[in-house]
């Protein structure tokens, strides 16, 4: 049995309320993550922006993340959100990344680092008003991941990073959650791409313009959808990929491979 979020307007997440707001938080966001180490790998600056234009205004409690690898994405939360408790999982425990994060994260007080398999133990973990940041697992898994957890009715939103403009779970999005907005908005790129190091070419087209942009960041914010026919929807969509997958493989093989097995 699963209950419906009940959102008011002042909990309102919603991309409309993002760009109206946005330039409000530039101010604080780049003091509050200025002069912390990054890298070319992760969640890009102007992503964590996203992440935090579409929220500040909830002052959240708690966030719970999963995927850390070297905690850049750790760190950035935990600058941004200081009186929030951030529960980071990693499923690779004795992957070198964990190194790396330990050293990054030494001097915060307000992150719990915690080993497994996030989609076990998110369920278990989830509390009335989380946000929640996964970047680990990827595409359908990470998606089936959001909506279960949606589906609970505790969580005020959902992000899910790398879910590229064109690939089969970012059109599942397109096409189903409609509520759900995305990083790769070309207004948002126009706006604040200039958080990252790089720059987009902002004279293409709306869809030239994600596919340059890259990977990007999804926010689900709670609602009253209808989040078990969405997963059976998910899981179809899933299974129909993974037979197109299949094909293609065979397709690719050599002729005379594919005649051996004939």
């Amino acid at each position: 049995m699963f209950r419906l979020a009940t959102v008011n307007n002042d909990d309102l997440i919603s991309l409309a309320r993002l760009l109206a707001q946005a330039e409000d938080y530039v101010a604080t966001y780049r003091e509050r993550i200025a002069g912390l180490s990054r890298a070319t790998k992760g969640i890009r600056r102007s992503e964590m922006f996203f992440l935090y234009a579409a929220i500040a205004h909830l002052e959240p409690k708690r966030i719970l993340e999963s995927g850390r690898a070297r905690a850049q994405s750790t760190l950035v939360l935990s600058s941004l959100f200081p009186q929030a408790t951030i529960v980071s999982i990693e499923s690779e425990a004795n992957s070198p990344d964990v190194a790396v994060a330990a050293a990054r994260l030494k001097n915060r007080t307000n992150i719990e680092c915690l080993f497994g398999d996030s989609r076990l133990l998110l369920p278990k973990l989830l509390r009335e008003g989380d946000i929640i940041l996964i970047d680990g697992p990827k595409d359908f898994r990470a998606l089936k991941l959001a909506l279960r957890l949606l589906r609970t009715g505790k969580p005020r939103a959902v992000f899910v990073h790398d879910l590229w403009f064109g690939l089969p779970a970012r059109r599942f999005v397109d096409r189903y959650l409609r509520r759900a907005f995305l990083s790769d908005n070309p207004e948002f790129v126009r706006r604040y791409a200039r958080l990252d190091s790089s720059h987009v070419p902002l004279a293409l087209s709306s869809g030239h313009v994600r596919r340059a942009y890259g990977a990007t960041l999804a926010c689900f914010p709670a609602g009253s959808e209808n989040y078990a026919l969405l997963l059976a929807k998910l899981s179809l969509a899933q299974g129909l990929e993974r037979v197109r997958e299949t094909m293609r493989k065979i397709l690719r093989r050599p002729a005379r491979e594919r005649a051996k097995d004939d």
